[in-house]
């Protein structure tokens, strides 16, 4: 009952969003190998007013402190530039911290490809409700994402107002902005991820990220087995969302995120619980039987 009153309190005094501060730790970086010329300043105008966008930018009503910041990167591998419009793969992190730990938790780790336009010296600007810029609204995106799945984590089904900007984002963005916003036009598209995050039928992983995160990971320091136990339970949570759809971006974003995660959790833990999580892994992710198999191994 402690517990429950102690994050009632939480999320009433994050709503009254008094003297808030930017809520992104975020790392802009970029990679130009594959572009020719000596020119690189435009690229460089993009990395420094993206990270000013991203780390400036109040992006929502709650108060975070300089170490609450939420850490997270954009990496972007620029593959064609052509009259300021650029062709890149755009790869997207964030971390979670674990409570009483100097570890941090992945939470978010995809790849996508995209195309926008951009100059030297372009001010970056975002209107929700005039969604014209694929770069901005492709960021903007991301952003609410690892919002919702950072605060997801912290409170069942904490981070629904970030998803439900991100849906916006993609039926604003759907007529205009190109493939990456269509519906089934790629399992990994900003679609794809806003339906698997908003979907009622894998509504389990929303909640599987409280269980592992919260009752888990940041239990584990002083209730070892306990959370071990808890963050075995929210694994069941997969089955479901394989059943479901067995492409959701959310079970490649798991695997590409957790597992190597998951043989540290193990490595300590009977044999038995090694075996159930290794055979309930495979039957999910019989492609990563290498990965998987050091989990019984380490």
């Amino acid at each position: 009952m402690k517990k429950l009153l102690q994050c009632i309190f939480c999320w009433l005094f994050l709503g009254l969003g008094v003297a808030s501060a930017q809520e992104l730790n975020c790392r802009v970086q970029i990679n130009t190998d594959q572009i020719g010329g000596t020119d690189k300043a435009v690229y460089e105008s993009f990395r420094n007013n993206l990270t000013e966008f991203l780390n400036t930018r109040q992006w929502t009503s709650a108060q975070f402190s300089k170490v609450e910041k939420i850490d997270c990167g954009f990496m972007f591998i620029f593959q064609k530039s052509v009259d300021n419009v650029h062709t890149v793969e755009m790869q997207v992190q964030s971390r979670r911290p674990v409570f009483n730990a100097t570890y941090v938790s992945p939470m978010l780790n995809l790849r996508q490809a995209i195309e926008f336009e951009y100059q030297e010296g372009q001010t970056l600007e975002f209107n929700p409700d005039n969604i014209s810029d694929n770069l901005t609204a492709s960021i903007v995106f991301w952003v609410y994402m690892i919002l919702g799945m950072d605060f997801d984590s912290f409170a069942p089904k904490g981070g629904e107002v970030f998803f439900q900007q991100a849906q916006h984002i993609v039926t604003q963005a759907q007529g205009s902005l190109g493939d990456n916003w269509k519906a089934h036009a790629d399992d990994n598209n900003c679609w794809a991820w806003m339906d698997a995050l908003t979907n009622e039928t894998q509504q389990a992983y929303r909640l599987l990220s409280y269980q592992y995160h919260r009752l888990g990971l940041d239990m584990m320091y002083d209730k070892m087995e306990e959370a071990r136990a808890n963050i075995t339970k929210s694994l069941e949570a997969l089955k479901t969302i394989k059943n479901n759809d067995a492409r959701s971006p959310l079970l490649s974003n798991f695997s590409d995120a957790k597992l190597d995660e998951l043989i540290q959790i193990y490595s300590k833990a009977p044999k038995a619980e090694k075996d159930k999580v290794y055979d309930l892994l495979l039957d999910i992710y019989p492609g990563q039987s290498n990965r998987i198999e050091a989990i019984k191994e380490n």
